[in-house]
C-alpha cells in the first residue's frame, strides 16, 4: 500500500491552521488552543487576514505570505472555501492537509485537487488525529490523553468523542488516534500499513463502518496482524454493515488472525453502543501493554 504523505501527516514537524481565530467556539480557536496545549513542539502557523496573533502566536494574512511550506495543514474555514485554499496549499507545496468539514458534492474536486498537487487528505468531516509521542492534538477534543501503545483509528467522530471521554477517565493511553471522516483519500488500509511498523504501536484497535476496498484492506490487515493484534469493532445494521460483517466473517475462515467483535447496535446514541463493547476497548489496552 502507497505509504506517501503518511509521515507528514502522522509526524508533522510543522502545522498551518487555515482559518484560525481568537473567538471561542470557532473551529480555527479550538484547533490552536489543542495545538498549543498538546505541547507541539514544531511550529504552528495561524493563518487569518482578521488577526495580526492568534492565542500569542503571530498570524500570517494568507496561505502565500507563510515563511515557509508547513508539513500539515488544517482546514477550519467556511467550507465553501475548501477548494480554493486547497488550490493555495498545493501551489506552496504543502504535503498533507486534514479537512474538518466539507459538503459531498465537493468530492471529486477536492480528490481531483490533491492529485494534481501530489497531496494526502485525511477527512473530510473528520475530527482530527491526535499523536501523543508528538504532543500532536490537531482535532477538536479538549480532551488530553496519555501516551501509550494502542493506535485506535475510527470511521465515527461520534464514537471517536466517545471513546475518548471514556479513556481519559481510566488514564487510558493511545499512540495514535485517528477519525477518518469521509475517507476520501487516506483509507485505513494504509494507516494500518503504516501503524505496522511504527515502534509505539503494540496494538491496533478498529471501528470500522464501511470499506471503500474489501480487497485492499484484508491484505494490509493480514500483513499487520503478523506482527501486531488488530481488534476490529462492526457496528450498523445497514446493507453495508452487514456486507461488512459478512466479510469479516470470511477472513476469519482464511485464517487470518484477527480478534473479531461483531457489534450491530440498534441504539440511537453511541453512548449505548459503546457499553456493548468497551470491553473489548479494555482486552485492547490490555494486549498493547503486555
Amino acid at each position: 500500500m502507497s505509504q506517501r504523505g503518511l509521515e507528514a501527516l502522522l509526524r508533522p514537524k510543522s502545522i498551518a491552521v487555515i482559518g484560525a481565530s481568537m473567538k471561542p467556539n470557532r473551529a480555527g480557536y479550538l484547533m490552536m488552543r489543542n495545538l498549543l496545549a498538546g505541547g507541539f513542539n514544531g511550529p504552528v502557523l495561524p493563518v487569518t487576514p482578521a488577526w495580526k496573533a492568534v492565542l500569542g502566536v503571530l498570524a500570517w494574512p494568507d496561505i502565500a505570505s507563510l515563511p515557509f511550506t508547513p508539513d500539515l495543514a488544517v482546514l477550519c474555514t467556511n467550507a465553501s472555501r475548501n477548494l480554493a485554499l486547497l488550490e493555495e496549499l498545493g501551489e506552496k507545496g504543502c504535503k498533507t492537509c486534514i479537512i474538518l468539514s466539507a459538503p459531498a458534492s465537493q468530492h471529486e474536486d477536492l480528490r481531483a485537487c490533491a492529485l494534481r498537487h501530489n497531496m494526502r487528505q485525511l477527512g473530510p468531516n473528520s475530527l482530527g488525529l491526535l499523536a501523543p509521542w508528538q504532543g500532536l492534538n490537531a482535532s477538536f477534543s479538549p480532551v488530553p490523553i496519555k501516551r501509550g501503545k494502542l493506535a485506535f483509528i475510527s470511521q465515527s467522530a461520534a464514537v471517536s468523542n466517545t471513546i475518548l471521554d471514556w479513556a481519559q477517565q481510566r488514564e487510558m493511553g493511545f499512540s495514535y488516534f485517528i477519525a477518518l471522516g469521509d475517507s476520501l483519500d487516506i483509507d485505513v488500509d494504509e494507516l494500518l500499513d503504516y501503524l505496522a511498523r511504527d515502534s509505539k504501536t503494540s496494538a491496533i484497535l478498529l471501528y470500522l463502518e464501511q470499506l471503500s476496498d474489501a480487497r485492499r484492506f484484508v491484505s494490509a490487515a493480514r500483513s499487520a496482524s503478523r506482527n501486531k493484534p488488530i481488534l476490529v469493532i462492526k457496528s450498523g445494521r445497514s446493507p453495508a454493515a452487514q456486507r461488512l460483517l459478512n466479510t469479516t466473517q470470511e477472513w476469519i475462515r482464511r485464517g487470518m488472525q484477527l480478534f473479531s467483535v461483531p457489534v450491530c447496535c440498534g441504539y440511537r446514541t453511541p453512548t449505548n453502543c459503546f457499553r456493548r463493547w468497551k470491553p473489548l476497548a479494555i482486552c485492547a489496552r490490555c494486549v498493547a501493554t503486555g
